[in-house]
């Protein structure tokens, strides 16, 4: 079994998935890179990019020309209402790997098997098609078939991947992006879904990050919402000061 210095997982968020690469930033800053990664939705999405060995500067200024309408295509269907074809047209066009087990840095992404009603995690299989499934939020956005298989975010069963690699790595820093808190807008379908989706992944997330030897949680970040981009910048810059400043002392 292959052993890794260090390990890096990245919570589910959505939009708030900017703030994984302000992380990363202050990270790489302190020449602390991962051996691997581990992420679900956002953090999936920010996860390939990385392993792909694209800086986190340079996936920021990618991603933040890119707003909702273009990453997403609206159709009404019985199975959700938006379709993330745009989004994997970018993986495919700025990512040059065809296949997880092609990434320069071993990249595992976790998805919820509806059929089977199960976590599965992924190592190897199509890229861009095994992000999107793991991105795809249920009702908001269309599932995904993989083989014969239909997959939704795997931030329902697992938002803070830690378990597939706890005991392939050393050392493991974890990401979230999610924590919860009061709120008084759920004035639409919409709002609804997305509080339901963040309670229902809250308390496994706390638990999720009790396994890991550095735990980031940026202040503040449960206050953007997870499907507008206008605040990218304001998440980068949030996470990568936090991250600087805990990780001053050393690592």
């Amino acid at each position: 079994m292959t052993t890794y210095p260090l390990g890096l997982v990245l919570s589910g968020g959505g939009a708030r998935g900017f703030a994984h690469l302000g992380v990363a930033k202050a990270l790489a800053e302190k020449g602390i890179l991962p051996d691997i990664i581990s992420g679900v939705s956002a953090g999936a999405i920010a996860g390939a990019f990385l392993a792909s060995g694209m800086n986190p500067d340079d996936i920021f200024n990618l991603l933040i020309q890119q707003d909702f309408m273009k990453i997403s295509t609206f159709k009404l269907s019985k199975q959700g209402f938006i379709r993330l074809d745009g989004l994997k047209h970018q993986i495919k066009l700025h990512i040059p790997y065809k296949n997880l087990e092609d990434l320069p840095t071993p990249l595992i992404v976790g998805a919820c098997n509806l059929n089977k009603g199960r976590m599965e995690y992924f190592s190897i299989g199509p890229l861009a098609e095994t992000v999107l499934a793991s991105s795809s939020i249920p009702i908001l956005f269309s599932p995904v078939k993989l083989g014969d298989q239909i997959y939704v975010d795997g931030g329902v069963l697992d938002n803070l991947p830690i378990k597939p690699i706890r005991k392939l790595c050393e050392k493991v820093i974890a990401v979230n992006i999610s924590p919860i808190h009061d709120t008084d807008k759920l004035d639409n379908l919409l709002q609804i879904a997305t509080r339901v989706f963040h309670v229902s992944v809250d308390k496994s997330t706390i638990k999720s990050g009790k396994l890991a030897d550095l735990y980031i949680e940026p202040p503040g970040v449960d206050h953007y919402d997870i499907l507008r981009l206008k605040y990218a910048e304001e998440l980068f810059q949030i996470a990568y000061d936090y991250t600087k400043e805990l990780i001053s002392n050393g690592f």
